[in-house]
């Protein structure tokens, strides 16, 4: 019996996918073409591995069990074949990003440039999104995901646990003075975020004091986080937003902290900032070159934090 690493891989992927034709699509051949290839594995092997519709395909028990054996295999040669290729050569090829926007514009672009010149043979593509990403299946090798920590079956490296500030321009609280507790917020202008999970609330606690939830309006919802920086910065009102988004505002004081006495946040669970990644065992150079590329340049404590390092 002769079972070549092509129809495996068809295999696999139509299991994931679920029909041909998608299969098909990204493998730029004719839906027929991978059909023909999967009816001839079911030959070889002497089985049925699907059942067979208009609309998708379903394994069988024996498809089930040979569809994890041939992840198996492919697994193992993948990783034989990546630890050679780091072992032979600088790193090199193809890395696909993905990031949320405007964390990609602040901390991932500016670096670009340098990242590809300390390794010329590496080709970069970058996926900026605020949707959930499921890097299996939209071919990701590395995802930045700013969210609580959870069980996703990937690997993970840490970056940061962004810390959330209220701010304001100098000009506005010159104009209307700063807040002293979360309910004098009602009291002024707040420029607010709105999202898909609906319009941004803040979570504040503070030492022996429970924890209260305020959800304020103002003159300007937006969901844009850039936009309601700008008009903080123009002395519109007072903004929410983490340290990896106004950091440095924060540090060269366009924005100033107000309720420092306080923790506030979107939500009641801790974010993080990770890097993420569905490989551990032989990452490929490419990958891990670019991960510890990153988290070189974020270092142990990001650039972003505020208070900054040398305050």
């Amino acid at each position: 019996m002769t079972v070549n690493i092509k129809a495996m891989q068809l295999y696999v992927a139509t299991l994931e996918l679920g029909n041909f034709s998608e299969v098909a699509r990204r493998e730029g051949m004719s839906p027929s073409s991978v059909s023909r290839i999967v009816q001839q594995l079911e030959t070889e092997l002497g089985t049925q591995l699907l059942y067979r519709n208009t609309r998708a395909v379903e394994a069988t028990e024996a498809g089930r069990l040979y569809g994890d054996t041939f992840r198996q295999m492919l697994a193992t040669l993948d990783d034989t074949n990546r630890r050679l290729q780091a072992s032979q050569s600088e790193p090199g090829g193809l890395v696909r990003i993905n990031a949320p926007v405007a964390f990609a514009q602040k901390h991932i672009v500016p670096w670009l440039a340098e990242l590809t010149g300390r390794y010329p043979a590496l080709r970069l593509e970058l996926v900026q999104t605020d949707d959930f990403i499921n890097p299996l299946a939209d071919a990701a090798d590395l995802l930045f995901r700013i969210a609580p920590l959870q069980d996703s079956g990937l690997h993970l490296r840490l970056v940061d646990k962004p810390r959330y500030f209220l701010a304001a321009s100098p000009g506005y609280l010159a104009r209307y003075g700063a807040p002293q507790t979360p309910q004098q917020l009602y009291q002024h202008n707040c420029l607010v975020y709105k999202g898909k999970m609906g319009m941004q609330r803040a979570y504040f606690s503070a030492a022996g004091a429970p924890l209260e939830v305020h959800t304020f309006g103002g003159s300007l919802v937006a969901n844009n986080a850039d936009s309601l920086v700008s008009a903080a910065l123009d002395d519109l009102g007072i903004v929410m937003m983490p340290d990896w988004q106004i950091g440095h505002l924060l540090q060269n004081r366009s924005l100033v902290p107000v309720l420092s006495d306080y923790q506030v946040a979107p939500g009641h669970q801790q974010q993080v900032i990770a890097m993420l990644y569905p490989q551990a065992r032989f990452l490929p150079a490419a990958v891990r070159s670019v991960i510890d590329f990153f988290a070189e340049k974020y270092g142990p404590t990001p650039y972003w934090k505020y208070p900054s390092k040398d305050q």
